[in-house]
């Protein structure tokens, strides 16, 4: 007769040999460093540019985005684009609610890890990109961290 450990035991072992085993999906990181974002005073170029590892990714790939302002001024959305490794895609934008009254427009840099299907944000308030003045010329230029962690 079976003790009561062995058909436990038994009853443990058969439920998980009849589960499916999934991959062990670990939380993302995305490590960002050297963080800009700016358009050229008196000129027509923006550029965002910044360089990014994951924890399961330990070298740094480099982003980046060079077009025209949007406006005469202001950082144009870039949708999604490549970073040197293709294993990573980002996006940079401008999100304006549609009501006056709502809050303050912010802005949004989208990671993924495309092979994973792993993505995470991080959000800043419109004054973290300010519009500034230079002779009769504005031009916008982001003035925060320049390194910062995006947890998925």
């Amino acid at each position: 007769m079976k003790s009561f450990a062995a058909i436990i035991l038994t009853a443990l072992l058969g439920s998980a040999a009849a589960a499916p085993l999934e991959p062990r999906v670990d939380a993302q990181e995305f490590d960002v460093s050297e963080f800009t974002a700016g358009c050229i005073p008196h000129g027509t170029l923006c550029t965002i540019r910044f360089k990014v590892a994951t924890n399961q990714m330990p070298y740094a790939t480099e982003c980046g985005f060079s077009g025209t302002p949007l406006g005469s001024s202001s950082l144009p959305d870039t949708g999604f684009a490549t970073c040197t490794d293709p294993s990573i895609i980002w996006s940079f934008r401008r999100v304006q609610t549609a009501d006056a009254t709502g809050p303050a427009p912010f802005y949004e840099l989208a990671l993924s890890n495309a092979g994973q299907n792993i993505a995470a944000a991080k959000f800043w308030p419109a004054s973290a990109f300010p519009i500034l003045q230079s002779g009769a010329s504005f031009y916008q230029q982001y003035n925060g961290e320049q390194r910062f962690v995006i947890h998925q």
